[in-house]
């Protein structure tokens, strides 16, 4: 802690990725949710940091009707990689979907080593071939809901 001009303290700056000192930190990270604007429309959680850069990303859809799940976009940008990011991402993009089919869109090569050890740890399979039933089909521009804060971060 550092004290500002006035004597009250305050925290100190964190440190930026790529330069000395940083650590990903889960106390300075947000989590934020778009809830679909259709049943089986796209969503996309984000963590982000204070200034409001969304370093980790996950967009997916489900549909309740034909049990399907779609992995359409997931990153986690450089210096947060391999820090669990990923994984709590689709865990809550897992939530409510028991019995559900996965797939994902077309892996790099990073996912390609990624979703075979999420499958392990989910006994879920991802492959990597899209299957989407007419109710998750695009139909014109997307949509999504406001952004809403998730109070607790996903585990």
């Amino acid at each position: 802690m550092t004290g500002d001009h006035h004597g009250r303290r305050s925290a100190a700056p964190a440190a930026r990725p790529l330069t000395p000192g940083w650590r990903v930190d889960p106390d300075t990270e947000t989590w934020w949710h778009q809830s679909p604007a259709s049943p089986a429309g796209l969503q996309e959680i984000q963590a982000r940091t204070p200034d409001g850069y969304d370093f980790a990303r996950l967009v997916w859809q489900t549909c309740a009707a034909c049990r399907l799940g779609l992995i359409a976009k997931i990153r986690v940008t450089g210096p947060w990689q391999r820090h669990g990011y990923a994984s709590r991402m689709v865990r809550f993009a897992l939530r409510n979907s028991d019995g559900y089919n996965w797939t994902t869109t077309p892996q790099s090569d990073d996912a390609q080593t990624f979703f075979p050890a999420l499958t392990e740890a989910t006994v879920i399979a991802f492959p990597p071939h899209p299957h989407l039933c007419p109710h998750m089909q695009p139909r014109g521009t997307r949509r999504l809901e406001p952004w809403q804060l998730i109070p607790t971060q996903p585990h």
